[in-house]
């Protein structure tokens, strides 16, 4: 029994005329009866009862054409819902991001993706940059939000913003009473820092400063961007941070621009080089389509 068969036989059951059905299928009479009767041998049983004047059903015959009508609506319904996949409407997307670009760079990207894609499922994972890179490379992760510049030779990379640098400081510190600083302002501060790690939004900083001949007094102890605004927020010393950070941490922090700073921070979205995922393919279709935007405070 083939899906060849049991079509014949549906257009007959629902015609219940044998011409009829040979036109609608565009195959002449006797193939079609031939189809028939394999069809009746292969389940022993008689579906049709023919006389000159007109075809009915046997009982086996209405009992078949019922499921013959749930199988064809299920094999358009996995035609459709294949099709979707492939053409990325459906599926899923893992971005990967560090944090803080999530809170200004992620939201409106997915809004509009979401909306013209409401049946992809997103999901985001915060990962340093070089865990994202070693997941891009993998598969484990279809995107992800890098500091740039960056270059990687299994990886497309496009421009997402750029953001400037801000101080954040207790609110009791005497820089408070400033609306905004200037670098000679950070002159001798204690600076409270992350370790040194290659290839994330923070660590062009530290060497900014340096090259600006802006000497600090590092205050060691932070491991991430959540405990350095903890840190600042108790009075330890100044975070620096990229203005995308902005009011991301607890209470009594403060946060003032550097009105001379030139340092540019900018994120992009990497994606692996001639992946099949349709779904990225449409992220990065929806994500050109949008202006590159400065990440403002």
């Amino acid at each position: 029994m083939d899906l060849v068969k049991l079509r014949y036989f549906q257009t007959v059951a629902k015609t219940l005329h044998f011409r009829r059905a040979s036109a609608l299928l565009n195959i002449s009479q006797p193939p079609l009866s031939k189809s028939i009767k394999t069809l009746e041998d292969q389940l022993g049983t008689k579906l049709l009862v023919r006389t000159r004047r007109h075809v009915e059903l046997t009982p086996a015959g209405h009992a078949l054409l019922e499921r013959c009508e749930r199988i064809f609506q299920e094999l358009e319904g996995a035609r459709i819902e294949v099709r979707r996949y492939g053409t990325g409407e459906k599926g899923s997307l893992q971005i990967g991001c560090e944090d803080g670009t999530t809170f200004s760079v992620l939201p409106p990207l997915l809004e509009i993706f979401q909306k013209e894609y409401p049946a992809v499922h997103c999901s985001v994972v915060t990962q340093s940059a070089a865990k994202q890179i070693v997941a891009l490379r993998s598969g484990d992760l279809d995107a992800g939000i890098v500091p740039l510049p960056m270059t990687d030779p299994e990886l497309e990379l496009i421009k997402l913003g750029s953001c400037s640098m801000i101080a954040a400081f207790a609110d009791r510190l005497p820089l408070a009473r400033k609306s905004s600083l200037r670098l000679r302002d950070l002159r001798h501060q204690p600076l409270v820092a992350l370790p040194d790690q290659p290839d994330n939004l923070y660590s062009c900083i530290l060497p900014y400063l340096k090259k600006e001949k802006i000497p600090v007094k590092l205050v060691p102890g932070a491991f991430d961007i959540t405990t350095l605004l903890v840190m600042a927020a108790s009075g330890l010393g100044i975070a620096l941070i990229p203005c995308s950070y902005r009011e991301c941490g607890p209470p009594g922090l403060v946060y003032r621009e550097i009105a001379d700073s030139t340092l540019d921070l900018s994120v992009g979205l990497a994606w692996k080089k001639g992946t099949p995922n349709a779904v990225v393919a449409n992220f990065v279709r929806v994500v050109r389509g949008m202006r590159t935007p400065r990440i403002t405070s």
